[in-house]
This record gives structure tokens, sequence and C-alpha cells, in this order.
């Protein structure tokens, strides 16, 4: 009867301090966005690693695809329940600070990190105050097929030269790969507009945004060119409505497409899958007489007032940026380093890595808006309907633009 006694009140300590201990764990829950080469296990293993470090925080990481992220983050928020830390596109930024739910993230950093990231890189810094705490800055790239080009094009009139004679939808090969599928980005949109030396809006003096421009002449432009690839010259791949960026990621490393822009991530997939055929990397074409221009994104973590956690935040933060875990990160997704521990690092000493940097000077990022997803949106559509042959690239940029100003009040 004693052993038996003894033997409950032995399970009964037990279950009470794992009980007391459960109790004592403070949770942090990150919201984290699934970049391009970014393993699944990553996340999984950051998690098990920061835990076993730190015992006394339940780390709970929500992995969520890139263009389901901004609605999932809007949804959580509206339910009254945002996330501690959220990885977001540094365009929202303004979107969330109207909603008034993020708070100063510098106030919670150690000292050891904020001095270990370069200034210029702080794009989540407004008003001198960072919001944002720069997750991954890089470039884009041109990717083309080496074994069948002598040289990279410099300009899109070259690319085009290029890919009269190089496509052959007889054999599934086609030309110049061109997402048509609306997503969370621009993609192609962006790179020919830039290269036109074209922008989405008109800079006031005062460092603001004036009215949309897509519909000036480079934007006609860029417009008609990209359309003129898809329905005259025929040098894409078939369905172009039907493809996102990933999709045509995947033609690309199946060896289908001859020319692809798309980010450093990409060099990631195609070493991950072992392509079989030659390439190359160079920077984003231009057109004649125009100054190169490459897309810059910066991606962001954001800290919410909300959270009861933050110094438990500020205990992760310091953990997914420490060397091991940073390299590995930025191997997968394919960017450069955003911590000055790891510039030197020998992984980032190769071609890819120097073109993503010799682009930076030159380069655009989206722009900071709070309407921005929307006017996304609606300049996805436009170019949809231009593609389908519902608009002409005109229409559908004045269109498309005429709809933006009209949501800003212009």
């Amino acid at each position: 009867m004693k052993r038996r006694l003894l033997l409950v009140s032995v399970i009964l300590v037990l279950v009470l301090g794992l009980s007391v201990s459960a109790l004592a764990q403070k949770k942090v829950s990150v919201l984290w966005m699934e970049y391009d080469g970014l393993t699944p296990d990553y996340a999984l293993n950051l998690e098990k690693a920061f835990e076993e470090a730190h015992p006394e925080i339940d780390l709970n990481i929500i992995s969520t695809p890139w263009d389901e992220g901004h609605d999932r983050l809007i949804t959580f928020i509206a339910g009254g329940q945002p996330p501690d830390l959220a990885v977001i596109g540094t365009r929202w930024l303004l979107e969330l600070l109207d909603m008034d739910v993020v708070e100063s993230i510098e106030d919670w950093l150690s000292e050891d990190l904020i001095n270990n990231i370069d200034p210029a890189l702080m794009e989540g810094k407004i008003g001198g105050v960072l919001y944002g705490l720069p997750v991954a800055a890089g470039t884009r790239l041109l990717y083309y097929r080496s074994d069948l080009v002598d040289k990279a094009p410099e300009t899109y009139e070259e690319m085009l030269e290029m890919a009269l004679k190089i496509h052959n939808p007889d054999q599934k090969f086609h030309a110049v790969g061109m997402s048509g599928q609306k997503y969370v980005e621009l993609t192609e949109h962006a790179y020919y507009l830039f290269g036109n030396d074209g922008y989405y809006f008109e800079m006031l003096p005062d460092g603001t945004y004036g009215k949309c421009t897509v519909n000036d002449e480079a934007g006609i432009g860029a417009m008609t060119f990209m359309n003129d690839l898809v329905n005259t010259h025929k040098v894409t791949q078939p369905g172009v409505t039907a493809y996102r960026r990933d999709e045509l990621q995947d033609l690309f490393i199946a060896g289908n497409l001859g020319f692809f822009m798309s980010g450093g991530f990409t060099a990631t997939m195609l070493e991950q899958r072992g392509a079989t055929f030659e390439w190359d990397v160079a920077p984003i074409p231009h057109f004649e007489g125009k100054p190169q221009s490459s897309l810059i994104v910066t991606d962001s973590i954001v800290l919410f007032k909300d959270s009861k956690v933050k110094e438990e935040a500020s205990k992760f933060l310091d953990f997914f940026y420490s060397d091991p875990w940073r390299l590995e990160f930025d191997k997968l997704i394919g960017f450069p380093p955003v911590t000055k521990s790891l510039a030197d690092d020998p992984h980032f000493q190769t071609p890819v890595y120097q073109v993503l940097i010799e682009q930076i000077p030159g380069s655009k990022g989206w722009p900071l808006i709070a309407e921005w997803p929307e006017c996304n949106d609606i300049i996805w559509d436009n170019i949809v309907a231009a593609f389908l042959e519902q608009k002409t690239p005109e229409q559908a940029m004045n269109d498309a633009a005429q709809e933006i100003d009209s949501i800003r009040g212009m």
C-alpha cells in the first residue's frame, strides 16, 4: 500500500512539475514567410534549436506562402490576435503603421545585433524610427542558357534578337519566360519598366508619391514590348496567364527556357535540383539608350504593439541573426547577407552574389505606400487583359493609372 501511495505521489509531483514548467513558458509566435529555396526543415530546426537554448520559451513559427502572407497577417490583426513578430514585405509597413499595430523594434534589439547590420539596408526606418529589421535584401538577375547564347544580352532589344534564334516550341523550348498570373509581386513588369527608365509614380519635391505613371511613355513602351514578346513574336511559353514566378522557375530549371529574370534564390534552386545544362547570370537588361536598373527587394521583421513577450521575442531575434542560422538562411534564399559578420564568408564570393551587389546603386524598390497591395492587383489585372488581347497595352496602362489615381484620391 505504501509503495502504491509513493508511486502515485511521484507521478503527481512529475505531472505538477511539468504543468508548472509549461505554465512558466512564455509563448512567442512568428509569422514566417516561405521563401523560394528555403526548405521546410529550416524553420522546424530553428524552432527546435531555439527552444533547446531557451527552454523557458515556447516558439511557434507559423509558415505561410508569400502570396498568402499579407492577407493572413491582416486576418490575424482583424481578429485581435496578431503574432508577436512577423516577416513582411517592407512595403507593407506603412499600412501597418496606419493601423497603429507595430512599434519601434530598435528598442528591443541588442546593441550587438543592431551594430551588425548596415544602416543602408534599414528601409524599415520611417521618420527616424526603425520599425522593420531587414530580413533579406537583394536585387534581381537575368538567368540565361550560356550553352545556347555566346554572351548575356545587355539590352532587351538584344535579348529579343537572341530569343528569335533559340526559340523552338516544337521541342517545348521557349526563349523567354513571362509570368502572367496575378502574384504578390509584379515580377517581370518591374524589370521591363525600370529598364525603360520608368517607375510606378511621379516623385514629388517633398519625397512623396504623386500620380501613377505606368501610362507614361516609359510605362506604355515597357508594356508594349512585353505584350509583343507574348503575342507578336511569340517567344514566350504559351499560356502565360497560367504562370507565376515559381512555375517559370520550374520551367527554367527543367531546361525549357532560354532567359528568365528572378532573384538569387533561383541559383540556389538550380544547384539543389542539379540542373544538367550550362547557365549563367547577368545584370537585368535595359532598353537601348536607357540606364540599367534592377528591382531591389527588402523584407523586414516587425514587432507588434500587443505582444506581451517582447523580451522573449528579442531573444529569438538574437538567435536567428547569429552567424550559423543567418548563413544557412542566406544560402537557401540566395540573397546577399544583411549582417556585416557574414560579408566576407566564402559562400558569397561568387559571380551570382557579385552581380547582385553590382546592381545595387542603380536599383529601385517597390513604392512604399499603404495602397500598394491594391495598386499591385490593379496593374496585374490590366497586364492580364493585355496578354489576353482584351485591351491594347496603352489602354491597359491608361486604365490602371486612372483606377489607381482614383483610389488614392488624385
